[in-house]
């Protein structure tokens, strides 16, 4: 049919214009049959919408896989938080079930939408989440000033208006309550986080240009242990100061530093965004716009609102049996406290075929990669400890789907709670992979309890601990790499944290997996760490060369890479002590023949 048949012309305008798009759809479809179908009912439409804002792709079928188009835990969040604001009720283990546009929106519960109403102004005072008591009753209790305290490194390279910097930082601790938070815990039975009306920020400027790069390194290490051992006054606001170190004309290197207590890591990158937005206002001559947040407060009722006996119950059932803590090094704490001394820091980037295959591996069977990441820690905990039924500590988010806002909320959300593996299940890897991101996505309605309680709930004493590793899976929205005004750009982030555990993993998938192993050196050595970060990577590639050998397999491939990392760190160390010797034998000849 055409435009010169005679139907079409007695055809409105509109008519016409509809006709040729559906013709124009039926030729494409009929050019490429193996592409997606376009959505159909507003269901899928919005559902599409959705998926296509978060992972930022140019056009989402019906058909097409969630994992495949990349996916993940994170996103997740995001998008089951999105459709509840569209009035689709779905939870995240649906998404990882169903997998596609159309099943997923067979299966949602419409809703009445989400509507925006003026939100109302945040309290002066309210009471702490569940993570902030324990961080709290940690930093009072005797810990060293550093513990707990977060340092953010980044390089600002560009030209840099230090008057716009001040007033753009300046703006955002005005805009978010979080930001001007201090505690009140003395001569009280309950603490409190107070909200200061005003909190005056300290930006310190030093120039650093004179020092050649040897300089610089060494003094910022200098820098970051007297920043540390200066710690906060948690009763007095703000809980945060910057100084900015110039480093050349176009460079500055940036410290961020702040308590744990006032933000996680997802709302650094928030603040981040929100301080860039302001800077380009500003340095265009414009007054800054700041996006509407929730507030911290928001999310301290909303978990005041819990079934507590539910949440016990979930973790009770989760840990029940569990017959010994899993642990790989010595005592974590001095009687209770905290003690921060500098960290080791073990990084160890995986080779990028590594890194496309464990991506291809999670598309091709609907994982997502902080699945497989936990799983391959897991076989590493087992083969180490001897044991098969091993728990370790994972980091969630905490933002909850069924708050709204919740993605965008700044405050203290983080969590860690404990994951339990059995690594000896009858079967392969695969089916394995898949039970643990089930158990994964089960434990998000509770991810919330705080651990003390969780540990209380089944019987440990005060201060006993489940375990002494943390897996850290950095996958959250990040700030870092966007441009501000005049092309100043951040870059180079680095954070520098004491999570008071012997050792914490980050990891951060991506086109390069990158390990970054943060440990006490009084507690596991540095060369322990590298044998475990190698033989993490060799178990990771186990496991997604061949997904249907049994579990036993990679657990195998993880003890003997282990050993022979280990063997050879002995075997350097002490060919290094053999040269240090005879060396020194040399200068006590020469000394003596002088």
């Amino acid at each position: 049919m055409s435009e010169t048949d005679p139907r079409v012309a007695r055809l409105s305008a509109t008519k016409r214009e509809l006709l040729a798009r559906w013709l124009a759809e039926d030729a494409h479809d009929s050019e490429d049959p193996a592409r997606s179908p376009e959505p159909r009912t507003e269901t899928e439409r919005a559902i599409a919408g959705i998926w296509q804002e978060v992972l930022e792709l140019d056009r989402v079928g019906v058909d097409d896989d969630y994992f495949a188009l990349g996916g993940d835990s994170v996103h997740a969040i995001v998008i089951v938080a999105k459709l509840e604001l569209a009035g689709l009720r779905i939870t995240a283990q649906d998404l990882f079930d169903l997998s596609t546009v159309r099943a997923v929106a067979q299966r949602a519960v419409r809703e009445e939408p989400a509507v925006a109403r003026p939100r109302p102004p945040a309290p002066d005072a309210y009471p702490l989440s569940p993570m902030q008591e324990g961080i709290l009753y940690h930093s009072v209790g005797g810990s060293s000033p550093g513990a707990y305290l977060v340092q953010v490194c980044c390089l600002l390279t560009g030209p840099l208006d230090l008057a716009a910097f001040r007033a753009a930082w300046q703006a955002v601790v005005a805009a978010r309550p979080a930001l001007r938070v201090s505690f009140d815990w003395r001569d009280r039975t309950q603490p409190r986080q107070v909200v200061a009306p005003e909190a005056g920020l300290t930006i310190d400027h030093q120039d650093w240009r004179d020092r050649d790069e040897a300089d610089r390194a060494a003094a910022l290490t200098e820098f970051l242990d007297r920043d540390r051992a200066r710690g906060f006054d948690l009763g007095s606001a703000p809980l945060l100061r910057l100084t900015l170190l110039r480093e050349s004309d176009t460079t500055h290197r940036c410290v961020w530093t702040h308590h744990h207590l006032i933000l996680d890591g997802w709302s650094q990158q928030l603040v981040l965004a929100d301080f860039l937005d302001c800077y380009r206002d500003l340095t265009a001559g414009e007054r800054p716009r700041l996006p509407e947040r929730p507030a911290m407060s928001d999310y301290v009722d909303w978990t005041r609102g819990r079934d507590r006996a539910a949440d016990e119950a979930f973790w009770a059932e989760q840990l029940a049996g569990m017959a010994t803590a899993t642990r790989i090094a010595g005592p974590g704490c001095v009687h209770g406290h905290v003690v921060a001394a500098r960290r080791g820091e073990v990084t160890l980037t995986a080779p990028r075929a590594l890194a496309a295959e464990l991506d291809a591996f999670c598309r091709r069977n609907g994982l997502t990669p902080s699945t497989v990441l936990y799983g391959g820690w897991a076989l590493l905990l087992a083969a180490l400890c001897a044991r098969t039924d091993v728990v370790f500590g994972v980091t969630v988010s905490g933002r909850p789907p069924g708050l709204p806002g919740a993605t965008e909320l700044v405050g203290l959300l983080i969590n860690t709670v404990p994951l339990r593996v059995d690594c000896a299940p009858d079967g392969a890897v695969l089916p394995w992979l898949r039970a643990l991101q089930h158990r994964l996505a089960g434990m998000r309605e509770h991810g919330h309890v705080p651990l003390s309680r969780i540990t209380r709930g089944i019987g440990l004493s005060w201060g006993a601990s489940l375990f002494d590793t943390i897996v850290v899976v950095e996958n959250f929205p990040t700030a870092a790499g966007r441009s501000a005004a005049g092309g100043l750009r951040v870059g180079e982030v680095r954070t520098v944290v004491d999570e008071g555990y012997p050792l914490v993993l980050e990891i951060v998938p991506g086109e390069e997996l990158r390990l970054l192993a943060r440990h006490d050196p009084a507690r596991l050595p540095a060369s322990h760490v590298r044998a475990m970060l190698g033989a993490l990577t060799a178990c990771l590639a186990a496991c997604v060369a061949d997904p249907a050998q049994p579990v036993s397999r990679p657990r195998m491939v993880a003890t003997r890479q282990h050993r022979q990392h280990l063997e050879r760190e002995r075997r350097a160390d002490r060919d290094r002590a053999g040269r240090d010797l005879r060396a020194a034998r040399r200068r006590a000849i020469d000394e003596e023949r002088a």
